[in-house]
């Protein structure tokens, strides 16, 4: 990872990341190697500024539990979207925040079928894994908001778009606050 971080007033050493873009192998690979950097050269904190609309709930799961494992505070905020597993990373930092023009959107998880077609079989093991993700992704939602039951039930029918004000009173995020990068830090996308 290039870049060296200047320390914050408070001599804390902070790295300030940016990532936009899907949730995928590559993603997920990306926003790791950042935040592994970042601990492995023994920051106090992370600020990531995140905007995505999801990918694939196996590399959100990852990401959370990567993000929840690391020795140094990380605080996110959603700075455009964050929609589908994008929540599930988000939900990950001890501190979130997002931007008054942000929003927030959950829904139940997509089947992708092969290209040859499915036999019965197979349809079935992927309505499974589709079901098990979505009670992973529940099981995170209820472990770390305050979302409503009617609400949560909702999101495995719909979109259901939850706005910064909510996202508030929910306990998705923990205030409504504009990303800002001072002056003299450096701020990498990843």
């Amino acid at each position: 990872m290039v870049g060296v971080e200047m320390p914050d007033l408070a001599g804390e050493k902070i790295a300030s990341y940016g990532f936009t873009g899907p949730i995928d192998p590559n993603g997920a690979t990306r926003i790791a190697a950042a935040m592994n950097h970042a601990a492995n050269n023994q920051f106090d904190e992370v600020h990531f500024a995140v905007s995505s609309n999801g990918g694939y709930v196996a590399d959100g799961i990852f990401l959370y539990n990567l993000i929840r494992a690391l020795p140094i505070k990380v605080r996110v905020h959603n700075i455009g979207s964050c929609s589908s597993i994008a929540v599930v990373v988000f939900l990950a930092a001890e501190h979130r925040y997002c931007s008054a023009h942000s929003m927030f959107m959950i829904h139940p998880t997509s089947l992708f079928p092969s290209q040859e077609g499915m036999s019965a079989e197979r349809l079935q093991s992927s309505l499974n894994a589709a079901l098990a993700d979505d009670g992973r992704t529940e099981n995170i939602l209820r472990e770390r908001t305050n979302l409503p039951d009617n609400v949560l039930q909702a999101r495995r029918f719909k979109d259901v778009f939850i706005t910064p004000q909510e996202a508030v009173q929910v306990g998705l995020a923990h205030g409504i606050a504009e990303f800002a990068v001072p002056h003299g830090r450096q701020i990498i996308q990843i």
